[in-house]
C-alpha cells in the first residue's frame, strides 16, 4: 500500500486555530474579573460610608454626654432650672444615638458589648451622680457638687471616653480592613491582567516556535541517534512519530543498535562470572583472618585481667583502690580525664573519691544521681553521652575543659552499685573494641576490691569514732561540773540584784518557774509564795488585770522563746499603770532564765491621756474646715468657677500640696490617738502575709519604676505559714514601709521580701537610699521625729508613719527593727508570731 505524504500546512492551521480560541477565552475571563472587581469596590465603599456614620454618631454621644455634665455643673453652681433643659434633651439624644448604634452593630459582639458598657456607665452616672447632685442642690445641701468634681464623677467621664474611644477604634480598624481588601482586589486585577497579556504573548511566540520545530525535529532526531550509537550506547530507539523516508532510516538505526546491544550483553555475562569466582576466594581469606584476630583479642583479654587482679590484690585502702580502678579505665578507654565515685550505704549520694587530670577540688564532692549518672546507677550498665558542641565543660586544674564525650561505668556487687567510674574525652572518639569486650570483666573485679576497701574503711572509722566519743564524754563531764558551779554563783548574784531593785522585778528560770520577786512587785500584784510555777504566778497576776488582757499570753510566748526580748504597758485594776519589759538573763550555757521589770508610770499615763485628748480635739476641729477648703479648692483648680491664669494655677498647686500634707498629718494623728486609746481594735484572723505584701508592693511598682529604681519583690507564699493578724492593719504597715523606701531612694534599688524565721514570719523592706545615722536610729520610731538631712526635708512627711507602724506591729505581738548606714540605705525587719497549728509551723 502506498504511503501518503505528510502535509505541513495542515498541522499549522490546527495550531493557529487552537491558539486563537485560547486567546479569546483569556479576553472573556478578563472581562468577568473586571466586573467582579468593580462590584467588590462598590461594596467596600458602601461599608466604609456606614462605618464613618457610626464613628460620627459615637462622637455625637460623647459630645452630648459632655453637654449633660456641663449642664449639671451649671445648675449646681447657679441653681437656675434653665440649665436642666439642655441636660434632659442631651440625655434623650444620648439614648437615641446608643439605640441606633446598638442596632447597627448587631452581629458584632465586641462592639455591641462596648455600646452596652457606655449605656450602663451613662445610666449609672445619671443615677449615682447627676440625679443625686440635682436633688442635693434643690434641697440646699452644702455638699452639692462634690460628686461631680471629685473622683466619682470624673471616673465616670474618663471610663465613658475610654469606651467610646475603644468603639471608634474598632470601627476605624474595620474601615482600614475594608480599604485594605479593596486595595488588594485592585492589585489582583492589575496583576491578573498583566499575567494574561503576557501569557497570550508567550503562547503566540510558542506557536511560531512549535511550527519551526516541527520541520527540523525529524532530522535532528536522526542525527542525535547516530551520535549516541557512535558514542557506544546500545538499544537506541528513534522517535516513532517520523514519517516517510525519515522513518525508514530511523528503523535501520534501531535495528543496528539492537544487534550491538545483544553482543555487548553476552560479553558482560562472561565478565560477571569471573568476578564471582574471585569474590569467593577473597571471602575465604577474610574468614581465616577474622579467626586469627579473635584468638589474639581473647589472649590479650586474659593477660589484661590477670594484670588488673595482681594490682588490686593486697591493698585495702579505699584511696589506693579507687586510684588503681580509675587509672585502669582511663587507659582502657583512652580518656582525657576522669573521676571515681563511691556509693554511700545510707543514702543515694555518690562521693568523688579520686580524680585524674581534673580539678583537685573534686575529691570529697557529694553528687546526687541525675541525668546520665542516674541512668547508669538505675540500669547498672555503661552509659555513653556525646555532646554535639563544646558548650559542655568540666573543671580541671588548668581551667574549664571542653567535653565532647562522657562514659559512666558502674561497679556492681551483690545487686548494688558500689561505685561509678567516669571517663571524659575532649574529642568525640569511638569507644575501643577492647574496652567494649573487657568492661564487664574489669568491673566485676573492681567492684569486689572496692566493696572490700569500703568495708575496711567503715570498720576503721567505727573504731576511731568510739575513741573520739569516749574522749568527748570525759570532756563534757568536766565542763558540766564547771558550768554547774558557775551557774550557781551567777544565780546568787542575780537573786541579790532582783531583791534590791526599785522597780518591780520577777526572775524566772528557763522553764518560767518563779525564782524570786521583790517587794515592789508584791505591792503591784500581791504576795506570791516562792517557789511557784509559771501558771500559778500568771493566775495570781491575772486577778489584777482586766479580763482578756494580752499580757498573760505575751508572757507565755516570751518564756517559750527564751532568746527574745519584749515589753509594753499594762493597767491594773487597782489603778496602777505599769511599763514592763522582759529580757533573757545570761547567754549560751550560762543562761539563767528571764527577768521581768515593772516601772510605775501612772502619773505619766495621766499626762499622756490629757495630751491625747487635746490632740484628738484639735484634729477633729481642724478636719471640718479643712474638708471645706479642699472641696472648694478642687472646684477652683478644675476651673469650675472660671478660667485660671498660669501663675494662679501655680499658687493653687502649692496650696493643694500643703492641704494634702495637713490632711495626712491629721489622719496620722487620729490613727495614733485611736491606737493609744484602744479604739482601733484588731480584727485578727489567720492571714497569709505574702498575699497582703504582694498586693501592696504592686501598688508602688509604677512609682518606683518612674524614678528609675530596680524594684524587686521576693514574695513566694509556698511554705510560708499563716499569722494571726488584721489584714487592713497589715496593709497599712506594709504601705508605710514600702512608701518610705521608694520616697527616700534617689537611685539604686528597693527590695520587698517575706520569709520564715523559726517561730515568726518576717517582712523585709530594704533600699539603697539616704539611710539613717546611728544616733537617729534610736529615735526613728518616735512620734514626729524626722532625720535631719536635706533629702528627707525635700521628700516631706508627717514624722508619724514609722511610729504608727511600730504601734500596729506591737499590737499584733510582733516587733520591728532597723539596720541602716548613712548614705547606703536602710533595712526594716518586721517579725510576726505565726499560728503554731498552721501548715509549715514548727
Amino acid at each position: 500500500m502506498k504511503q501518503s505524504r505528510y502535509r505541513w500546512d495542515q498541522g499549522w492551521r490546527v495550531r493557529m486555530l487552537g491558539l486563537l480560541v485560547f486567546l479569546l477565552s483569556i479576553m472573556v475571563a478578563l472581562g468577568f474579573e473586571l466586573r467582579l472587581t468593580f462590584g467588590s469596590l462598590k461594596d467596600v465603599q458602601d461599608r466604609a460610608d456606614l462605618t464613618r456614620k457610626r464613628v460620627v454618631d459615637m462622637e455625637k454621644v460623647t459630645g452630648a454626654f459632655a453637654e449633660m455634665t456641663s449642664a449639671v455643673r451649671g445648675y449646681i453652681m447657679s441653681g437656675n432650672e434653665t440649665f436642666l433643659q439642655p441636660y434632659y434633651s442631651a440625655s434623650a439624644q444620648v439614648d437615641a444615638l446608643l439605640i441606633g448604634l446598638n442596632a447597627a452593630a448587631e452581629g458584632d459582639s465586641e462592639q455591641v458589648s462596648r455600646i452596652r458598657q457606655i449605656q450602663g456607665l451613662v445610666d449609672t452616672w445619671r443615677t449615682d451622680v447627676s440625679e443625686k447632685e440635682i436633688t442635693a442642690r434643690r434641697q440646699g445641701s452644702p455638699n452639692a457638687g462634690m460628686l461631680v468634681v471629685n473622683g466619682t464623677g470624673l471616673n465616670f467621664i474618663g471610663e465613658i471616653k475610654n469606651s467610646a474611644s475603644a468603639y471608634i477604634g474598632g470601627e476605624q480598624s474595620k474601615l482600614r480592613d475594608e480599604l485594605e481588601r479593596s486595595a488588594r482586589a485592585t492589585d489582583n486585577f492589575v496583576r491578573i491582567t498583566w499575567i494574561s497579556v503576557g501569557g497570550a504573548a508567550v503562547l503566540a511566540l510558542a506557536g511560531f516556535v512549535v511550527f519551526a520545530r516541527s520541520i527540523t525535529r525529524g532530522t535532528g532526531a536522526l542525527a542525535a541517534a547516530a551520535g549516541r550509537i557512535a558514542a557506544g550506547e546500545r538499544a537506541v530507539a528513534v522517535d516513532s512519530t517520523l514519517e516517510g523516508e525519515l522513518r525508514e532510516v530511523a528503523e535501520a538505526f534501531s535495528a543496528m543498535s539492537m544487534t550491538l546491544a545483544a553482543q555487548e550483553e553476552e560479553l558482560q555475562a562472561q565478565q560477571e562470572e569471573l568476578i564471582a569466582q574471585n569474590e569467593e576466594l577473597l571471602a575465604q581469606q577474610e574468614e581465616l583472618q577474622a579467626r586469627t584476630e579473635a584468638l589474639e583479642r581473647q589472649d590479650m583479654k586474659v593477660r589484661r585481667l590477670n594484670r588488673i587482679g595482681d594490682k588490686l590484690i593486697g591493698t585495702l585502702e579505699i584511696a589506693d583502690v579507687c586510684s588503681l580502678i580509675l587509672d585502669e579505665y582511663l587507659e582502657l578507654y583512652k580518656g582525657t580525664g576522669g573521676l571515681m565515685l563511691v556509693g554511700d550505704q545510707h543514702s543515694e549520694l555518690l562521693t568523688v573519691q579520686t580524680e585524674r587530670w581534673l580539678s583537685p577540688q573534686w575529691p570529697g564532692t557529694k553528687l546526687k544521681p541525675a541525668g546520665p549518672l542516674a541512668r547508669c546507677v538505675e540500669r547498672q550498665e555503661v552509659v555513653v553521652v556525646r555532646y554535639p558542641d563544646v558548650s559542655h565543660q568540666v573543671e580541671t586544674w588548668q581551667g574549664a575543659l571542653p567535653v565532647m564525650q562522657e562514659i559512666y561505668i558502674p561497679l556492681v556487687h551483690g545487686g548494688r552499685v558500689a561505685g561509678v567510674a567516669l571517663v571524659v574525652h575532649s574529642e568525640g572518639l569511638a569507644i575501643p573494641e577492647e574496652a567494649e569486650a573487657l568492661w564487664s570483666s574489669v568491673a566485676r573485679q573492681a567492684a569486689v576490691a572496692l566493696v572490700a576497701a569500703i568495708g575496711h574503711g567503715e570498720v576503721r572509722k567505727g573504731l576511731q569514732a568510739l575513741q573520739e566519743q569516749a574522749a568527748q564524754v570525759e570532756e563534757l563531764n568536766a565542763q558540766l561540773e564547771e558550768e554547774r558551779d558557775r551557774a550557781s554563783a551567777q544565780l546568787d548574784i542575780y537573786l541579790s540584784i532582783v531583791s534590791t531593785m526599785r522597780p518591780g522585778a520577777w526572775l524566772t528560770d528557763t522553764a518560767g518557774n518563779l525564782l524570786v520577786v521583790n517587794a515592789t512587785f508584791q505591792e503591784f500584784f500581791g504576795e506570791i509564795p516562792v517557789p511557784a510555777n509559771l501558771e500559778a504566778v500568771l493566775t495570781r497576776m491575772a486577778k489584777h488585770l482586766p479580763p482578756g488582757d494580752p499580757f498573760i499570753s505575751g508572757v507565755r510566748s516570751l518564756v517559750q522563746s527564751i532568746d527574745r526580748a519584749g515589753g509594753g504597758t499594762i493597767q491594773l485594776t487597782n489603778g496602777y499603770v505599769l511599763q514592763w519589759s522582759s529580757a533573757p538573763v545570761g547567754r549560751g550555757n550560762g543562761l539563767v532564765g528571764r527577768l521581768f521589770t515593772f516601772q510605775d508610770v501612772t502619773e505619766l499615763a495621766k499626762l499622756d491621756r490629757l495630751k491625747s485628748e487635746f490632740v484628738n480635739t484639735v484634729s477633729h476641729e481642724l478636719r471640718t474646715p479643712l474638708t471645706s477648703i479642699m472641696g472648694y479648692l478642687s472646684l477652683v483648680m478644675n476651673e469650675q468657677v472660671g478660667p485660671l491664669e498660669p501663675q494662679q494655677k501655680e499658687f493653687l498647686a502649692v496650696v493643694k500640696r500643703n492641704t494634702d500634707r495637713l490632711s495626712n498629718l491629721i489622719n496620722d494623728l487620729l490613727d495614733v490617738q485611736r491606737i493609744e486609746a484602744g479604739r482601733m481594735p484588731l480584727q485578727c484572723r489567720p492571714v497569709q502575709l505574702a498575699d497582703v505584701v504582694t498586693h501592696v508592693a504592686e501598688t508602688f511598682r509604677v512609682q518606683a519604676e518612674a524614678k528609675g529604681l530596680a524594684y524587686k519583690v521576693e514574695v513566694d507564699p509556698t511554705g510560708i505559714p499563716l499569722i494571726s493578724a488584721d489584714p487592713d492593719r497589715l496593709t497599712q504597715i506594709a504601705s508605710n514601709l514600702v512608701s518610705n523606701a521608694v520616697k527616700y531612694t534617689r537611685e539604686g534599688q528597693v527590695r520587698v521580701a517575706v520569709q520564715q524565721d523559726h517561730l515568726s514570719v518576717q517582712l523585709i523592706v530594704e533600699d539603697s537610699g539616704v539611710g539613717v545615722a546611728p544616733a537617729d536610729q534610736k529615735r526613728i520610731f518616735e512620734k514626729f521625729f524626722r532625720a535631719d538631712n536635706k533629702y528627707a526635708r525635700e521628700a516631706g512627711g508627717t514624722g508619724l508613719g514609722l511610729s504608727i507602724v511600730k504601734m500596729l506591729v506591737e499590737e499584733h505581738g510582733g516587733h520591728i527593727k532597723v539596720e541602716s548606714e548613712l548614705g547606703k540605705g536602710s533595712r526594716f525587719i518586721v517579725s510576726f508570731p505565726l499560728v503554731l497549728d498552721s501548715p509549715g509551723a514548727d
